[in-house]
């Protein structure tokens, strides 16, 4: 028979409770693009725990707007915001945002299901604004348009942007509380909008961080008329910020019209580009992409 010196002792701890994982609302404009679909569903396998995350898709004048994508699941909602520009959508949907986090993408992403958990995790290492790294890929890595090539070796390159003080919407994500010290984003601008605010956020102190593990899959553009859509917009939304007064303005040099030369020791080195091929489109597009360039500066000085 034991006594109560030879019985086992019990001791009780009391844990603190485990702090819940901050809540995110990610943000993602859209207007009559398919692939939204592939993003949303995406989305909704992050690891980030499932009740800390909504989605908030921003439609911005679609032909046939996705509002049913809310009966998808109770975590997506829809709003509408009729003024053109990805970055009016953008604002309407931090408006009905009440997350402790903001986190950013674009409707043609595929963001790996570690993104919101990753960008979290450097969220509470201490970073203000990460941007992570946006990867793109083409519809046949063998045989890739010229524009293709261009953009899977250099397009949205947050390793080297971040660095001079700028990260795309494709990929970022920031603390609640800064961005409403940042301010929204400048909804008038038809491209640079992320360029504008992440100036302003870096005026006022904030870090923006590269997070290598933060990964977006982002669809290389296939054409030449997608990549001069792009190149005239770029040029109009810098325009307008040198008359804005938020950029300063830069001379047209002759080094514009100077031939890529150096793409050639690039396309062999890219390790994104597989074969002959792959590489010969290189060249070709980085030549495109040197001219369209400038033409558009051009068009739009």
């Amino acid at each position: 028979m034991s006594t109560p010196e030879s019985a086992p002792r019990t001791t009780s701890t009391t844990r603190e409770p485990a702090t819940p994982a901050p809540f995110v609302d990610v943000v993602v404009p859209v207007k009559d693009d398919p692939r939204l679909v592939g993003c949303v569903q995406a989305l909704l396998t992050q690891d980030h725990p499932a009740d800390r995350f909504r989605v908030i898709v921003a439609d911005n004048g679609s032909a046939a707007p996705r509002l049913d994508l809310a009966d998808l699941d109770p975590r997506v909602s829809v709003v509408v915001e009729t003024r053109p520009g990805s970055y009016a959508a953008r604002n309407t949907a931090v408006r009905q945002a009440r997350g402790d986090v903001l986190a950013f993408t674009d409707s043609d992403t595929l963001p790996d299901p570690s993104w919101l958990s990753s960008a979290v995790r450097a969220l509470g290492s201490g970073a203000d604004i990460v941007a992570g790294r946006v990867r793109v890929y083409p519809r046949d890595p063998a045989r890739p348009h010229p524009v293709e090539a261009f953009e899977v070796v250099n397009a949205f390159r947050q390793d080297r942007t971040v660095p001079r003080g700028f990260a795309v919407t494709a990929n970022v994500v920031v603390r609640r509380e800064v961005f409403d010290a940042v301010g929204p984003f400048a909804d008038a601008l038809p491209s640079g909008g992320d360029a504008e605010w992440c100036g302003r956020a870096i005026a006022a102190g904030y870090r923006l961080t590269y997070v290598e593990d933060a990964v977006v899959a982002h669809p290389a553009r296939e054409s030449y008329a997608e990549a001069w859509r792009k190149l005239c917009r770029v040029q109009l939304g810098r325009q307008l910020r040198v008359r804005g007064g938020e950029d300063p303005p830069g001379a047209l040099t002759l080094k514009a019209f100077a031939p890529p030369l150096g793409s050639l020791a690039r396309a062999v080195r890219a390790r994104e580009l597989y074969g002959a091929r792959a590489r010969a489109a290189y060249v070709v597009g980085a030549f495109y992409m040197r001219y369209g360039r400038a033409a558009a500066a051009v068009k739009y000085r």
